[in-house]
């Protein structure tokens, strides 16, 4: 390994620099969507100490997928750590970009042996060094990598990727050592495999895919350099790494089906028709990375149309005809074509937890992030053997290549830039996406922040008509309607004359009393439409909780001014019969919350109760029971609450600190009653 780096260091220096060249303008400090939760609203990644509970509490501080992600959490603590105990999201997209670096240097080292490999089997002629630095620096700086980099929470992908790659190149290494009969190959196989899976798939769960990555190599790369004994220790190897724990999986999927099915009671298609969709799907993410137009490129690709039917949309059976027919001719000419065959296998495999049955949402870019290596390998491959074929002069021949590496450094840079503040990259996701209601919603929240809420009413609007099983978007126009009413009622607005009536939820707005009056009606009757028949979505349920903690404590006018029909909309929330597990404790503690604050504590602790019997590792809910306790003056029950807290098995740091806030007011409380009734 050693001597490879010393060999082609110059690669690596010119890689690391354009990729830095490329991402530079993005590398500042601003937060991106699904960020806030996982970084900056998530004490138990900020911690102020390298001791192993706050390492325990920063690796165990996400729980996304069934893993929890344990080693991506812990990097975002370490992250939050050593950049001086501040949240600077320019300092977790640096890491995010040392991380990309890295793993286009194992790409460039996987590539190198692949064409060694490959030159041994069939014989071809291509520069082994020229070829794997033009397929590594295509991938590295490929604009479709960039959600990796500069959307920091994904940083799961990027991590994860690292420990694929790194374990493939050393499989790769042992298969080739396997091949020229040298000792420890198949350890080396054995190892690869084994701790790249692991560490992968606790950074994010798609890492369980390496064994079956590595059998992609093998039908198609490797498939001549095998013989004799070493045949019999490769089907070993792959029996014990691929096909035993696949059956293992179906064998548990079978016993446990709603793994898969409960969560497609969020989602508002179903497993048919998102296998539908996703065939689609796949075919963009494969133009997408064969002809990148950042115009295609977004955040937010919430306007794919979901496939009903075979034929609805029209391009659903050719897609699926597309797709299956690919895989099987590919297989079946494996070895007239191998490095196609290779890109069908590997780029289907790579996809093949994100893009097919699993409940997730149906298109992201960074889902493309290890699964678009093979596409870009295959596409070098041919394009330098029909640029050889075709053109005979050496410089063209040098140069095209570098062009192509120079426009996508270009693209790249292009892209940082409209990623490099919340402004531009909010405009230019609704300029790109104009049907994307997320895009809209993006916009509507930056503009809120800046104040021109006016324009953000109009987004808002325009994301709640073009998503119509969302209730968030409406939920946000409702309380900034409520806003335009308060100020317009205080004269701090102008009133409007009209004698328009509004006859739809996205009418425009009018600053007339009488009229936005009538439109919160509009909007209400709306949004308790949608939570009767309509999937209650994750963010429905956030934007409930949201808007109650806004009321309750008294953070704007305009939420406690509907505190009535928010409780109204947690009625009908928990009244659903298919409501989610996982959402049933977030509303129950809303109520709750309400409950409180309108003077009802008894009914706020049962709810409470009901909520933590559905989410005992939840302590946050017994530190709010805690303080309705206080309010009851129930010193007993207080008491014995605190130590039940403090000995809980998961309490962490930050618990601690809300534990001692809560326990001080419970011994002033109680001091002074007692002061009262002395003095009495």
């Amino acid at each position: 390994m050693k001597n490879i780096f010393h060999t082609h260091y110059i690669n690596i220096f010119v890689l690391a620099l354009l990729a830095s060249v490329a991402y530079l303008p993005g590398l500042s400090d601003f937060w991106v969507s699904d960020d806030i939760p996982n970084i900056v609203n998530n004490p138990a990644i900020q911690i102020d100490t390298l001791d192993s509970n706050n390492l325990m509490t920063a690796a165990t501080a996400n729980k996304s997928g069934p893993l929890g992600r344990p080693l991506s959490s812990l990097s975002f603590g370490l992250n939050y750590y050593f950049s001086g105990q501040q949240l600077d999201a320019g300092d977790f997209k640096i890491t995010n970009l040392v991380i990309h670096i890295s793993n286009g240097i194992l790409v460039y080292l996987i590539a190198l042996y692949l064409i060694k490999a490959l030159k041994i089997s069939i014989n071809i002629k291509i520069p082994e060094k020229h070829f794997a630095i033009i397929v590594a620096a295509i991938w590295t700086l490929h604009p479709i990598q960039l959600t990796a980099v500069l959307y920091a929470v994904q940083r799961m992908t990027s991590l994860s990727a690292l420990f694929v790659l790194a374990g493939l190149l050393i499989f790769v290494i042992g298969r080739m050592r396997l091949y020229e009969n040298k000792a420890y190959a198949t350890t080396l196989m054995y190892i690869g495999i084994g701790i790249g899976t692991l560490l992968g798939s606790l950074c994010k769960e798609n890492a369980l895919l390496l064994p079956y990555l590595a059998l992609a190599i093998e039908i198609t790369i490797f498939s001549k350099l095998t013989c004799g004994q070493q045949q019999k220790k490769a089907i070993t190897f792959y029996a014990l790494t691929a096909v035993i724990p696949a059956i293992l999986a179906v064998i548990y999927l079978t016993i446990h089906p709603e793994r898969i099915f409960a969560g497609y009671t969020v989602r508002d298609f179903t497993i048919t028709e998102r296998l539908m969709t996703e065939s689609r799907v796949v075919l963009l993410y494969i133009s997408y990375i064969l002809f990148p137009a950042i115009q295609n490129l977004t955040l937010y690709h919430d306007t794919i149309e979901i496939s009903r039917s075979l034929i609805n949309p029209w391009t659903t059976l050719p897609a699926l005809i597309i797709i299956s027919s690919s895989a099987i001719l590919s297989f079946w000419f494996r070895h007239k074509t191998p490095i196609l065959t290779f890109s069908v296998l590997w780029f289907l495999t790579a996809h093949s937890m994100e893009s097919t049955v699993f409940p997730l949402i149906l298109m992201y870019e960074h889902r493309n992030y290890v699964a678009s290596f093979s596409i870009i390998f295959a596409a070098c491959y041919y394009g330098l053997a029909i640029l050889n074929h075709l053109i005979n002069t050496p410089i063209i021949k040098t140069c095209a290549p570098i062009l192509v590496v120079l426009c996508m450094t270009a693209l790249t840079h292009v892209r940082s830039e409209i990623w490099s503040d919340s402004s531009t990259l909010s405009y230019f996701n609704v300029k790109n996406s104009p049907n994307s209601a997320q895009a809209h919603a993006s916009r509507a929240i930056y503009l809120l922040e800046h104040g021109d809420k006016q324009e953000a009413y109009k987004h808002l609007s325009t994301s709640s008509r073009l998503n119509q099983s969302d209730t968030s978007s409406p939920m946000a126009m409702l309380q900034l309607l409520t806003t335009f009413r308060l100020l317009t009622a205080e004269g701090k607005l102008e009133t409007q004359a009209t004698q328009k009536t509004p006859q739809n939820y996205h009418a425009p707005l009018v600053l007339n009393i009488d009229y936005m009056t009538k439109l919160h009606n509009i909007i209400d009757n709306e949004i308790r439409h949608r939570l009767i028949n309509q999937q209650l979505s994750i963010p429905t349920t956030l934007a409930l909780r949201s808007s109650t903690d806004c009321a309750v404590k008294g953070l704007a006018a305009q939420c406690l001014a509907i505190i009535d029909e928010i409780y109204d909309w947690l009625e009908i929330a928990l009244q659903k019969e298919t409501l989610p597990d996982r959402q049933r404790p977030i509303l129950f503690a809303s109520r709750a919350r309400i409950h409180a604050y309108q003077g009802r504590i008894k009914l706020a602790i049962d709810d409470l109760d009901t909520a933590y019997q559905e989410q005992p590792k939840d302590i946050y809910l017994l530190i709010d029971k805690l303080t309705l306790l206080i309010t009851l003056h129930d010193w007993d029950n207080t008491r014995a609450l605190i130590d039940k807290i403090k000995n809980h098995p998961h309490i962490e740091r930050h618990h601690h600190l809300a534990l001692d806030k809560a326990t001080r007011l419970y011994e002033l409380e109680k001091s002074q009653i007692q002061g009262l009734a002395n003095a009495e």
